[in-house]
This record gives C-alpha cells, structure tokens and sequence, in this order.
C-alpha cells in the first residue's frame, strides 16, 4: 500500500497548528457579524466553512487505511488548506496584535542586517578629513570581513574602545554589542559610539612613530611609510552652533540634549589659499572663525606638527617600535592633528570592528545628528550651501 507518511505529518502539522487559535479566529469572525461589519464577517466566514469543509475530508483521504493512493489533487488540497489557515489566523488579529509582532519583525530584520549585511553611520567629527567629512553619511559594509581579512589601508568603522561593552552581564554584552540603543526602562545600556579610522598596522607588523625635523612620521616594519592619505591642509577652529532650543526646561520637565541650543569649538580643514567663502569642504563665514583671546588672531593647527600628550611636552606621535599582537590593529585618522586613535588608545581589539567604510551616501555640512535641524535654521541655504551634492555616493580610499 502506498502510503506518503510526509504529507500526513504536514497535514497533522497544520491542523494542529490552527487548532491553538481555532477559538480566536471563531470569535473574531463572530464579533465582525456583531459589529455590522457584513463584508468582512461574509469574507471570512465563507472561508471558515471551506476550511472545515476541506479538513473533513482530506481526513478521511489521509487516514483511509484501505487506500492504495491518494486521489489526485490531494497535496493541492494540503496547501489550500493551509493558506486558508494562514489567512484566517492573520487577518483575525487584533490591530494592536499586528502592529506588535510587524515591529518586532522589523526589529529583528533591522538588527540581522546591521550586523550581517550593512549600516548607516553619521560622521560627527573630522577625524579622517578631507576623506570623510563632518556630516558625511557613510555606507558601512558588514559583509567585508565576513569571508576576507583586514587589509592595511582599509577604513574600518568600529566600537571606540574606550568605552568598551558592559561584559558584567551577558545580555548587557550582547546588547551592547549586536542592537546598540539604550532602553533605561529595562536597564539596557546603549553600545559605545561608532568611529571610522584607518588600519595602518595588522597583526605581527612593527609600528614606530617618529618626529623628524619637527614633523612627524610612521614607519612600518622599519621603513617609513608613504601616506598619500593624511592630511596635508591646516586645521582652524571655529564656532558651530547646535541644538534648536535655547532653553533647558520647559516647567518641572527637561529638554533632551540633543535638541538643546549649545555653541561648540571644533577643528575644521581649512585652505589658507582661499577665502573662507570658497572653502572647499566646509561652509564658513568670518564671524565663525574664532580667535584666540589674548592674541586676537584665527587658530591653526598644521598638519604633520607633533601633538602633545600633556603639558609636560610629551608628544603622542612618538612611540615603539612596537609589535601589534595576534587579533589586534594600529588605526589611525587621516586627519593627525584631529584624530585620538591608537597613539592615545593602544591597539585595536577585533571584537570592536563593525565593517568597512565603502561610500558616502549623501552629505550634510552639519554638526546636527539630523540634518532636519540644520533645514529649520537655514532654509534657504541649507540646499545651496549645507548639502555638499558632489559628496553623494562618493567612493571611499
């Protein structure tokens, strides 16, 4: 006697399966009627009745012991049965139940492709100037190390180190690590923010930082590296404002920080052969620029001039020769005179690197998070001047 026990255990499977929410979806069908709501009880209703009517009898098909086959059509009647089962489960849940389990989907679709897949990141400092600028929206490739190594070169965006995950508790690391947003109600804290360096160093190289002739140098592996990428333009500080409200409170209840009006210093590349309307990465005024109090004048940072560690003259660009160990990189900003990196930090544990920095998406000149911000302070500008239109899906090196 032929008998296909798989399609038995799929039918058993999906009967079984409905019959946990049979008494749900009755009612639900039921209350549709109650409610004068004709269409949809009809709708439903019809399709109530040609499920029950087809389970009966795919019953009697599938345990009809004296049967030597199944009739034709039979497996066609299995998977009408169970889309009809899948449609009636759906469609009666409440609209609360839906909305629910769709952002939990999303959810987890969300956090699978920022982890697996790929990520949007804000750049909210210009460490890696001119090559990614302030308010650059970078497409961070997950997948890049999935199957390939860490390439000297790379632009990798990772965890900032120094803030580390909360490995006290296994679900704060997990977190931290995979989802990374704060919820205080539930005592999740949010993961470190997201920086973008370049690798320099990989595991086994020997790095060594030198001042030579007062500018600094990186040799790698006893030779002195030529890097194409740093950058050669001067550094000048000006005054950024940000936030919408000028106020902290409104009564008894505090205004969130990031919509608080603050004015902030920041380092910004600057071209001494230009004048400041013609910048060409940044939109500046003469009244941003900030002078020094007691000198009067604009302050400049130059490129490939030590940086001090302290005020006892110590400089962070002299280090090693150091050898980077197994599973750890030496990274570094393109833009030295802006950029803490592992001259301040050490190396770069692995665990820390989210992917790749491969393109800027769209570009912003804004110190906001949300550009919309920007847009309300500046409409008519925002579009000529603050939107860097030939930064969009501009390739990263």
């Amino acid at each position: 006697m032929w008998n296909d026990s798989r399609l038995k255990k799929k039918f058993s499977k999906i009967t079984a399966s409905f019959d946990q929410q049979r008494s749900r979806v009755r009612q639900a069908i039921e209350k549709w009627r109650e409610r004068g709501r004709v269409k949809h009880y009809e709708k439903f209703n019809v399709m109530w009745h040609e499920a029950e009517k087809l389970r009966e009898e795919l019953i009697g098909v599938l345990h009809d012991e004296q049967a030597t086959s199944f009739p034709a059509g039979t497996r066609a009647k299995v998977k009408r049965l169970k889309n009809l089962y899948t449609v009636l489960n759906q469609e009666t849940k409440s609209v609360v139940r839906q909305w629910i389990e769709a952002i939990v989907v999303a959810l987890v679709l969300a956090v699978l492709l920022r982890n697996l897949a790929f990520s949007i990141y804000h750049v909210p400092t210009g460490s890696a100037e001119p090559n990614i600028l302030v308010g650059d929206r970078i497409w961070g490739n997950k997948a890049a190390y999935l199957f390939s190594d860490i390439k000297r070169g790379d632009l990798v965006i990772f965890d900032d180190p120094r803030e580390g995950y909360d490995e006290s508790s296994y679900i704060q690391y997990i977190w931290q690590r995979y989802v990374g947003f704060p919820i205080p109600l539930l005592g999740l804290k949010g993961g470190p923010i997201n920086v973008v360096k370049r690798v320099i160093a990989l595991p086994g190289d020997v790095i060594e930082g030198k001042v030579e002739d007062g500018k600094t140098a990186i040799y790698l592996n006893g030779k002195k590296l030529d890097e194409p990428y740093v950058n050669t333009l001067p550094l000048v500080v000006l005054k950024r404002d940000k936030g919408l409200l000028p106020f902290r409170s409104v009564g008894p209840l505090r205004v969130p920080e990031f919509l608080q009006q603050e004015q902030k210093l920041v380092r910004y590349t600057y071209d001494p052969s230009r004048s400041y309307a013609e910048q060409p990465y940044y939109y500046m005024k003469e009244n941003d620029i900030y002078l020094h109090p007691v000198t009067g004048k604009s302050i400049l940072y130059e490129a490939f001039s030590p940086t001090m560690a302290d005020r006892y003259g110590s400089s962070v660009d002299e280090f090693g020769p150091r050898t980077i160990p197994e599973n750890m990189y030496w990274m570094m900003g393109d833009s030295r005179k802006n950029s803490e990196d592992s001259r301040w930090w050490q190396c770069l544990d692995k665990k820390y690197v989210h992917g790749r920095a491969s393109f800027i998406i769209y570009s912003v000149d804004s110190e906001e998070a949300l550009w919309l911000f920007d847009f309300i302070k500046h409409p008519i500008d925002f579009w000529c001047k603050h939107v860097r239109w030939n930064r969009f899906f501009k390739k990263l090196n």
